[in-house]
């Protein structure tokens, strides 16, 4: 079989079997073996609590969205479902998940743990993966924060700092992104290891109730850590906004007061311009200065008049 499957096996004691992608021969056997069913990739999918979290004569039957890396900075969710019972714990999912791998790497060197031991673990080590993720994301919204606040934006130009604002409004959007896909699986794996808790007091030690329970308040925090993210990546993006909007407004603000200053000697221009026989200036020797004087004089007044009131 697949991944852990016959090699984990035989390295932690036979309590647990790790489902990667598995065909249906491999389902096959697991279902013969402990009377149980594998659940398909489409079940696996289901959003709602009561397909996620399901127990019969004795088995618990979870199911949660975990993260994944895909290409580039990517990360996608990847349901993996928890099958609970006395004898073994299965799991299954139709992505690479490095937790997985983390823990059994980890429990080859214990021995036989029991299979709700396992599940424990599995939990904690998400959880931190989940704490690590939440950590990477506080990282890039500070990088964001001191973008937006700590450089000097004037001196790189308008079009300059255009960009540099909007790449910071993308990547607090991919922050964001990030951040509300944890805060997805951790919930879901704070309802599991509740359901567990609750569920499964057969099963669990007092030792392994004690770490679950840590589980729990660890979940606690870091939503509570996740919201206070959002509220930072929020008001980081009304800052950029704002400032975008800011940069946009002088930009109009300067385009609006060049129009009203060449307006007057627009307006100069085009009555001289005229072709009227009667017109007393055309003979004049002083003329053409005095009509140049007067454009420059319309152009001035607007102009130190827009500087007096500090519009420019």
């Amino acid at each position: 079989m697949k991944t852990i499957m016959s090699e984990a096996v035989e390295g932690i004691g036979g309590v647990w079997i790790d489902l990667c992608e598995p065909d249906e021969a491999e389902c096959r056997e697991i279902e013969e073996l402990y009377g149980i069913r594998v659940p398909t990739l489409e079940a696996l999918q289901e959003i709602e609590n009561s397909s996620r979290l399901r127990i019969h004569d004795g088995v618990l039957n979870m199911s949660a969205p975990l993260m994944t890396a895909s290409e580039g900075e990517r990360w996608v969710m990847a349901p993996a479902g928890f099958i609970l019972t006395r004898d073994v714990l299965v799991t299954t999912h139709f992505a690479h998940i490095k937790a997985f791998d983390i823990v059994a790497e980890a429990l080859k060197s214990r021995a036989e743990p029991t299979p709700a031991g396992v599940l424990v673990r599995v939990l904690e080590e998400l959880v931190d993966r989940a704490a690590d993720q939440l950590e990477h994301v506080s990282e890039m919204i500070a990088s964001v924060s001191r973008t937006i606040f700590y450089t000097d934006l004037d001196a790189r130009g308008v079009s300059r700092e255009t960009a540099i604002l909007r790449h910071s409004i993308i990547k607090l959007g991919r922050a964001y992104d990030r951040a509300s896909r944890v805060r997805y699986m951790f919930l879901s794996i704070g309802r599991m290891a509740s359901f567990v808790a609750d569920r499964c007091k057969d099963h669990l030690d007092e030792g392994l109730s004690v770490r679950l329970q840590s589980v729990i308040h660890d979940i606690g925090s870091l939503d509570e850590f996740e919201m206070s993210l959002s509220a930072r990546t929020q008001f980081l993006q009304d800052a950029a906004n704002s400032l975008i909007s800011i940069e946009q407004n002088d930009v109009v603000k300067v385009l609006t007061v060049a129009s009203a200053v060449g307006i007057p000697p627009v307006l100069v221009v085009g009555i001289y311009g005229m072709n009227f026989h009667n017109m007393p200036e055309l003979s004049w020797a002083w003329g053409y200065p005095m009509a140049l004087g007067l454009c420059l004089v319309t152009t001035l007044i607007p102009y130190l008049w827009f500087k007096w009131r500090k519009w420019l």
